[in-house]
């Protein structure tokens, strides 16, 4: 049961929303004083391990390459430690969860050149050979909610100038800080950061100064990859899905329950992440409607628990899911 107050949900929710809020808009958002809304910060940010990043578009940068492994060892699995080395100076890849269940290992993956991945992928299975890996790649086209934190080195992978690479590296790293705090870390004036900030506003390229949460409340993250067998009234069920998916959080959550909802192609049609009590309440609350709304699809679906992150960042937040859905007909993205 959730019993966190409203001022914590209402905090988050603006974190979520604009990491770079000041404390005034904290406070008005929290309907508190601004030295309740700085002692309820300081409690969030040791208790979740808050970290202030951004959400960019990728496409408009160049990383158009944004991939989803699912590996199952046969053999024993690696330590955590082990994979910690392998992916610590690894330029493509972002987050790497460790899991139990159908599966091992999540490992996201971003590149600026088909190429790159391709050859990056082909080198894995040899990385995991002692332990005898199935390896399962689907690429990440969209995302309908949610997103995947960015790791800042990966900004060199973009096609933007130098300077705009160093500011957006740098609010990856931390999206609280000042423009003073920026311009002395990077060398570039104010204005100069305060201009170009706009730009990569108004350019589309920052989408949102946001937050993800690495130690969350709940005790079971559950990831869920899933194929169907298409037909004719597949279109009518998905929208059907996309309603219960909306409607789940009726109240201002303290974190939203499902925070990752992608179609995909490849191994995979579908990747979702979702925050629950334990294994029972994600089976009834996510893997069963899901199960039952497709039931002409015949639905196969894997699924673990992400009981560690070995690279990375989780991509647990706030967000308003109503206004934030991103539905895509067959062929045609657009927001609903």
């Amino acid at each position: 049961m959730d019993f966190h107050s409203y001022k914590e949900k209402a905090i988050l929710r603006k974190l979520s929303e604009d990491s770079s809020a000041s404390m005034e808009e904290l406070s008005k958002a929290a309907k508190c004083s601004r030295a309740t809304a700085y002692k309820i910060l300081s409690d969030l940010e040791e208790k979740l391990k808050i970290r202030y990043t951004l959400e960019l578009d990728e496409d408009k940068i160049g990383i158009t390459q944004r991939h989803v492994l699912v590996v199952k060892f046969n053999n024993e699995k690696p330590s955590k430690e082990f994979i910690q080395k392998l992916f610590e100076n690894d330029l493509y890849v972002s987050n790497a969860y460790i899991c139990e269940g159908d599966f091992d290992l999540i490992i996201h993956v971003r590149s600026n050149d088909p190429m790159n991945y391709i050859v990056w992928e082909s080198k894995l299975p040899g990385y995991f050979a002692d332990f005898e890996p199935r390896i399962y790649p689907s690429e990440l086209m969209l995302t309908n909610f949610g997103y995947l934190p960015i790791n800042p080195e990966q900004i060199s992978l973009s096609n933007l100038n130098e300077k705009d690479k160093a500011i957006l590296k740098e609010l990856t790293s931390n999206s609280r800080q000042s423009i003073s705090e920026l311009s002395k870390k990077i060398g570039i004036s104010r204005t100069t950061i305060e201009y170009r900030l706009y730009m990569l506003k108004k350019e589309g390229i920052i989408k949102r100064f946001t937050i993800s949460i690495n130690k969350p409340y709940k005790n079971y993250i559950l990831a869920y990859f899933v194929n169907y067998i298409f037909t004719k009234d597949s279109p009518a069920r998905s929208i059907k899905m996309m309603e219960y998916y909306k409607g789940y959080d009726e109240e201002l959550p303290f974190m939203n329950t499902f925070q990752l909802l992608a179609p995909m192609s490849g191994s995979y049609r579908f990747f979702g992440v979702g925050l629950f009590e334990n294994e029972k309440d994600a089976i009834e609350n996510a893997v069963k409607p899901h199960i039952s709304i497709f039931d002409k699809e015949h639905v196969r679906m894997k699924r673990a628990a992400i009981i560690d992150i070995a690279k990375g960042s989780y991509p647990f937040r706030n967000i308003d899911i109503r206004s934030n859905y991103t539905r895509f007909q067959w062929g045609k993205p657009y927001t609903n």
